[in-house]
């Protein structure tokens, strides 16, 4: 009988439970929180997958003109390769042929 709580004790923790009562959430209210928590988390996940497709996109876009780039960054090489040294090589070629024949018109 000395391990059994006494009235007084009893009615003390009673009342305990009465004041923690209202801090208490009833199992109703707490599956609704469970509910909103998990449409919170369904929300960021897809918000989460929509993003990573709108990046996969972008990156690809990257991807694609930094190519287009490269591309014409040589194609830009080889046009000034064209426009430039070839005339101007033609241009030292018809040089050295006039003064070769004046040099052996002379002679």
């Amino acid at each position: 009988m000395a391990e059994e709580p006494s009235t007084g004790e009893l009615a003390r923790r009673l009342a305990d439970l009465q004041r923690a009562l209202p801090r208490l959430m009833s199992q109703e209210l707490f599956v609704a929180e469970q509910r909103a928590v998990e449409r919170r988390f369904t929300t960021v996940e897809r918000d989460l997958e929509d993003l990573e497709d709108r990046l996969g996109g972008e990156i690809k876009s990257l991807l694609a003109r930094l190519e287009a780039r490269e591309r014409d960054r040589g194609a830009n090489w080889r046009q000034s390769v064209y426009a430039g040294v070839i005339p101007a090589a033609l241009l030292l070629v018809s040089l050295l042929v006039q003064i070769w024949l004046t040099a052996k018109g002379t002679a």
